[in-house]
This record gives C-alpha cells, structure tokens and sequence, in this order.
C-alpha cells in the first residue's frame, strides 16, 4: 500500500495518543460481539501459527493467543504496535511487529511457518481493490493446506473507507486458492471464512 492509499501514520498516532483504545474495542457492544462471533465461526479449536495483520490495540490479538501456538500480529501505527505489544508481553508465543502492507508482508520462509489462520478484521476499508487482491494473494501463499483466512467488517460508511465492504469480501472470494466455508451478515457486520484449497 502507498502513503497516498492509507490515511497518514500521523492521524493514527493522534488517535492512539489521545486514548489507548480509540475505537473502544474493550467495551463496545459491536466489539465484544464481533469477538465472540469471531470465535464461533472458527472451524478449529487449535491451529499451529496465526497471523493477524492490522491488530490495533490487540484486544483481538488476546483472544486469537489462545488458539494457537505462534501469533504474529502487526500494525503500520507505532503506539498501536506499542500497546498491543504491552498488552501481549505476558505471552512468550506472541510478537507484535510494526509493518506496511503489502509491501512488508512477511515472507514464509524466514518470517514465521506455515499459517493455519489469517485474520483481516476492521483492515482491508483502507486499501483500494488492486491491493485487497494483493492482500488476497499474499494470504492464500501463506497459508499451511486447508489454512483458512477470515476478513471481519464493519457495513457501514465512514470517512477514511476506500472500499465497501461487500465489494472487498467478493474481491477476496474470486481468489481460485480460497474457497468460501462460512459466512454470517447482520445490519452491521460481515464475517466471511475462507479455506485455502
């Protein structure tokens, strides 16, 4: 992704510094249930490695460490990267990086294993559909045999969206290495789960 696609870093940081949860993931109602949602659809109890791009403040980044093995989440927002690497430095098998995507999406074989999971949750409004399909390709090589990608959205209009959502979850669905396995839609949100074939 560009500069020029992707709000400023600066617009993030002035976000995250007047609150260390500036989208009050802890205690919204939309949140808390998208988490649960989020858990439900999910076809394994456990996977080996998960990779969470766009994590924010980590309160995903807490409930996904109990799934697996080894997590990887990342955010381009340094105080993003900074408190969710607070809030995870309990957990020996979770890293919080700070990177840009596309272009440093991590690379399997020097970066982390084969992943089991992807998550793109409240990440893809801030690409164009040039780079949603980038991102699309980039999970669907990542991913381990019968490894699964979920993309949770918000439905509704706000200022920094480059992308409907509907259209961003079809723009994933035409990958010929992912096919659709679950989906749940409300007022509000749309959760797609993907398995890599």
């Amino acid at each position: 992704m560009t500069t020029a696609q992707f709000p400023a870093s600066g617009h993030f940081d002035q976000l995250y510094a007047a609150s260390d949860d500036p989208w009050k993931t802890r205690e919204r109602w939309y949140e808390q249930r998208k988490r649960a949602i989020i858990e439900a659809i999910l076809p394994r109890r456990q996977c080996n490695a998960i990779f969470e791009p766009g994590c924010g403040s980590g309160e995903l980044t807490l409930q996904l460490a109990t799934r697996c093995q080894w997590l990887m989440a990342s955010d381009f927002c340094a105080e993003a990267v900074r408190i969710a690497r607070q809030k995870t430095a309990h957990l020996p098998h979770v890293q919080v990086r700070r990177q840009s995507l596309p272009e440093q999406w991590p690379t399997a074989a020097q970066d982390m294993p084969p992943l089991g999971l992807i998550v793109f949750s409240e990440l893809c409004y801030y690409f164009d559909a040039p780079n949603v399909a980038e991102l699309a390709a980039l999970a669907a090589a990542s991913l381990a045999p019968q490894g699964h990608l979920l993309a949770c959205h918000w439905k509704k209009d706000f200022d920094d969206r480059l992308l409907a959502t509907q259209p961003m979850h079809q723009l994933i669905d035409t990958h010929p290495r992912l096919k659709r396995q679950a989906c749940y839609e409300d007022e509000d949100i749309l959760i797609d789960l993907w398995r890599r074939i």
